[in-house]
């Protein structure tokens, strides 16, 4: 739990915020905003953009295990898209990727799309090229992508065709609105982990059953494999949880000493950003791979530690000098991270930037006519094909 001294800087910030978002409220009113990113839980942001969600419908069954839960999405979208200002999509969706590319087949819709929360992991074979052409098919009425990092610009370039113009990452965020987390004091001496996505438990177990560390890792059911079971058996220190729900969890990260966050190498993508931030905002030490996502948020020895190397030996170390703490240190380090986690990256700031990025697409000037976006793709084809 954070200290009083650091609530009550935290409390001063976020007063200073509510000018901000108020101004960007103002200016979004005046637009038709069109999303599929569900925010229920944001009141300002309810108030300024309508949403559009998946219905579960008879098709769903089947749609599903393509990775569309509701197809009939994508129909609505295409009726509803040349009504509004801007179209903001989930960059995580099948549905929504499928949408755009059609949609950019469609000259009567003009409107400027943005996808929000690009978090894509290279695929190889048929996935990955059908990922690369529908962007390239969408590429007439995207206005903008927004991955979570820097680094991800010229990955995404690269890996997946985007060009770097149309790139302008948007950090993620905490998501505890709604949840009554109550903090645990003291914190108990255990060390949480948890999740499923790109996660590199088999080194981080190995650390620390040798060094003899308490640990408690939560995770789904059908995500537990024969070797995490292997390494749970072989030291007795780990507990391993498949029955917590989300509540649980979060009330877990409030609980322990350290959350831990052992992340895969070689990824093209952030993850683990979202739990990396509610551990942060309840003041916990959170020690996590040096990858993408964890270096957008924590700063190595300030505010949390970077495992600088995959491998036993290196966690064993990150995870002594997180142990080794003074009260005096560790009680800095819980209030950095605490206002990190509750100021720069929160959820209404980062939904204020997204807003703020679409009223960037409103402009006009900056919107060219139908005729002249077909008119640089057929000059861009026809360069290319001299250049062949």
């Amino acid at each position: 739990m954070p200290s009083s001294h650091a609530l009550e800087e935290i409390d001063r910030a976020l007063a200073a915020q509510e000018s901000w978002l108020g101004h960007i409220e103002r200016k979004a009113s005046a637009h038709r905003i069109l999303s599929t990113l569900p925010y229920g839980k944001v009141p300002f942001w309810n108030r300024v953009v309508e949403t559009v969600g998946a219905r579960p419908n008879r098709l769903s069954r089947l749609t599903a295990k393509a990775g569309i839960p509701d197809a009939s999405l994508i129909a609505r979208l295409l009726w509803r898209a040349p009504r509004y200002d801007v179209v903001l999509l989930a960059g995580g969706e099948r549905a929504d990727l499928l949408y755009v590319a059609l949609a950019a087949l469609c000259p009567w819709i003009r409107t400027p799309h943005i996808i929000v929360d690009a978090h894509w992991q290279k695929a190889s074979g048929g996935p990955g090229l059908l990922q690369r052409g529908l962007l390239r098919l969408a590429r007439r009425l995207l206005h903008e992508v927004q991955p979570h990092s820097a680094e991800e610009i010229a990955i995404y370039e690269r890996e997946f065709g985007v060009p770097a113009r149309l790139l302008r990452p948007v950090p993620w965020s905490t998501s505890l609105i709604g949840y009554d987390i109550r903090p645990a004091e003291p914190a108990q001496p255990f060390v949480l982990t948890g999740g499923q996505s790109f996660r590199d438990y088999p080194v981080f177990l190995r650390a620390a059953g040798e060094l003899g560390v308490r640990v408690k890792m939560g995770l789904p059911p059908g995500a537990v494999s024969p070797e995490i079971r292997r390494l749970v058996d072989a030291f007795p220190c780990v507990e391993l949880h498949t029955e917590w729900s989300n509540r649980d969890y979060f009330q877990q990260i409030s609980a322990c000493s350290i959350f831990a966050m052992p992340i895969e190498q070689n990824l093209t993508r952030s993850t683990a950003d979202q739990t990396i931030l509610n551990a942060m905002h309840q003041g916990k030490i959170v020690v996590a791979t040096d990858s993408i996502g964890p270096r957008i948020y924590l700063r190595d020895a300030i505010n949390g530690f970077l495992v600088r190397e995959p491998t036993v030996e290196a966690w064993k170390s990150a995870l002594a000098r997180a142990l080794n703490l003074t009260p005096e240190e560790r009680a800095a380090m819980a209030d950095r991270a605490a206002f990190d986690a509750r100021v720069r990256f929160n959820e209404r700031i980062r939904l204020g930037r997204t807003l703020d990025n679409a009223l960037g697409a409103l402009d006009p000037s900056q919107r060219p006519s139908w005729a002249c976006q077909l008119a640089r793709v057929l000059v861009s084809k026809a360069a290319s094909s001299r250049a062949a």
